[in-house]
C-alpha cells in the first residue's frame, strides 16, 4: 500500500501538473525548488502511513500493538514463566521457605508447594535456568547451620520465555476465525491456551466417546508440556476429585469429574495430557566448503531443524497432520553456510516423510553428519 507514492513518482506528478499550467519547470527554478520540500515531506507522510496500517493489521502488527489487539479479543499474550526444580537437602532441619540458592550465576528462591514439597524457583524467568543437571550443588547465600547436603533434583517445569508474536497472532486469529463459545471445540483450545505453561493445546473430541474431550498439552518450545501444567490446566477446565478413568485402546486414562467445577459444562469429561515424545534422526553426507568444520556442519544443522521442527509443531493446524517432509529438509540443508551439497539424508533410517500423531510431538534426536571426502 503507497508504495508507489515515492519522491521520485510525487515530483513528476507535481512538475507534470505545473507544466500543463505553463510555469517553469527546471531544475532550479523557483517551481522546482518549492516542489522539492514538499515532496520530501509527501514522502515521508506516506511511509508513516504505510507504517500505521501495518501497526493496526494483525498479519503485520508487532509488540504492543499485538498485545492491544489481544487483550480485544480476550486472548492474553503467555508470559515468562521461571524455572523449578525439586529440592534434595540432608541436615538437622530444612532450610526455611524464602532462602536463596545460587549455580553458576543463576539464583533460586526455596518454595514449598501444596503438596509441602520444596522446591527451588529461578530468579530469572524463560529457558536460560532449564539446563541444571540433577546432583548440581545449590549453594546457599546465607549460612544454613546443619546443613550438610544442598542439591538440584529433577526438573519439575520448565522455564518458558515470554510468547513470541508469531505464536500469539496465531492464537489471536483462531479466536477471531472460530468464535470459542459454548463449550465448543474452539473454547476448549481457548481455555487451555490461557493457562501459563500451555502454548498450545490440540483438542480430540469424543476420544473416549460421548462427553468425553481431551487436550493434548504442548509447551512454548514445541515440547511435552509437564505434568504440572497438564495438572493446571486440568484443574482449570474440570478438574478430578472422584477418580474417574476411561480405557481407550487398552490404555486406561483419568479423566475430570464433568461435574462444571471447572470452566466446562456440565456432563463434559475432560483429560489434559503431555503428548508423547516422537525423536527424529537424521543423517546425511555432507560436502563441506575447504576451511569449514564437520563439527559447525552439525551445530548449524541441528539448530535449524530444531527450529523447523519445533515452528510445525506450534503453527500446523490441529486439523492438519504435522508432517516432517524430507524435501524441507533438503531444502533448510541446502540454505546453512559452508555445506556444498548433500546425499543419503534419512529421517530414522528412512527416505519417506513422517507423520506425527495427534498425541505425539516431534522432537529433534541426533543429527549425525558424515563428511564426503
Amino acid at each position: 500500500m503507497y508504495e508507489d507514492r515515492t519522491y521520485e513518482n510525487l515530483m513528476k506528478e507535481c512538475l507534470k501538473q505545473a507544466e500543463d499550467e505553463g510555469a517553469d519547470t527546471r531544475q532550479g527554478s523557483i517551481i522546482y525548488d518549492a516542489l522539492v520540500s514538499a515532496c520530501l515531506k509527501l514522502e515521508k507522510y506516506y511511509i508513516d502511513l504505510r507504517h500505521a496500517f501495518d501497526l493496526v493489521s494483525l498479519p503485520t502488527m508487532t509488540g504492543e500493538y499485538l498485545l492491544r489487539k489481544g487483550w480485544e479479543y480476550k486472548v492474553p499474550i503467555n508470559e515468562a514463566t521461571p524455572a523449578c526444580y525439586h529440592y534434595i537437602y540432608e541436615g538437622a532441619a530444612a532450610p526455611a521457605v524464602g532462602e536463596r540458592f545460587f549455580t553458576d550465576g543463576l539464583y533460586f528462591t526455596l518454595k514449598r508447594n501444596k503438596e509441602q514439597t520444596l522446591y527451588l524457583e529461578a530468579e530469572t524467568t524463560g529457558i536460560s535456568c532449564n539446563n541444571i543437571p540433577p546432583g548440581t550443588p545449590a549453594v546457599p547465600m546465607n549460612n544454613i547451620g546443619g546443613l550438610v547436603l544442598s542439591v538440584f533434583g529433577m526438573l519439575i517445569e520448565p522455564g518458558a520465555d515470554i510468547e513470541g508474536d508469531e505464536s500469539y497472532r496465531e492464537r489471536i486469529r483462531e479466536k477471531i476465525a472460530g468464535p470459542a463459545e459454548n463449550g465448543n471445540r474452539q473454547h476448549y483450545k481457548t481455555w487451555c491456551e490461557s493457562v501459563q505453561g500451555c502454548a498450545r493445546a490440540r483438542i480430540i473430541p469424543l476420544f473416549a466417546g460421548e462427553n468425553t474431550v481431551m487436550g493434548v498439552i504442548i509447551d512454548a518450545e514445541g515440547l511435552p508440556a509437564t505434568q504440572a501444567v497438564a495438572d493446571r490446566v486440568q484443574e482449570y477446565i474440570d478438574p478430578m476429585t472422584l477418580g474417574l478413568t476411561v480405557e481407550v485402546d487398552d490404555e486406561i486414562i483419568s479423566v475430570g469429574d464433568g461435574l462444571g467445577d471447572g470452566v466446562a459444562n456440565i456432563g463434559a469429561h475432560f483429560a489434559a495430557v503431555p503428548p508423547s515424545a516422537f525423536n527424529i534422526d537424521i543423517s546425511f553426507d555432507a560436502e563441506i566448503q575447504p576451511g569449514v568444520m564437520l563439527g559447525q556442519i552439525q551445530s548449524d544443522a541441528t539448530d535449524t531443524l530444531g527450529k523447523y521442527i519445533k515452528d510445525l509443531t506450534l503453527t500446523t493446524h490441529e486439523r492438519q497432520d504435522v508432517i516432517i517432509r524430507i524435501s524441507a529438509i533438503s531444502s533448510l540443508l541446502y540454505a546453512l553456510p559452508g555445506l556444498l551439497d548433500h546425499t543419503n539424508l534419512t529421517l530414522n533410517g528412512e527416505t519417506a516423510n513422517i507423520i506425527i500423531g495427534k498425541r505425539e510431538v516431534a522432537v529433534l534426536g541426533e543429527v549425525n553428519v558424515n563428511a564426503i571426502v
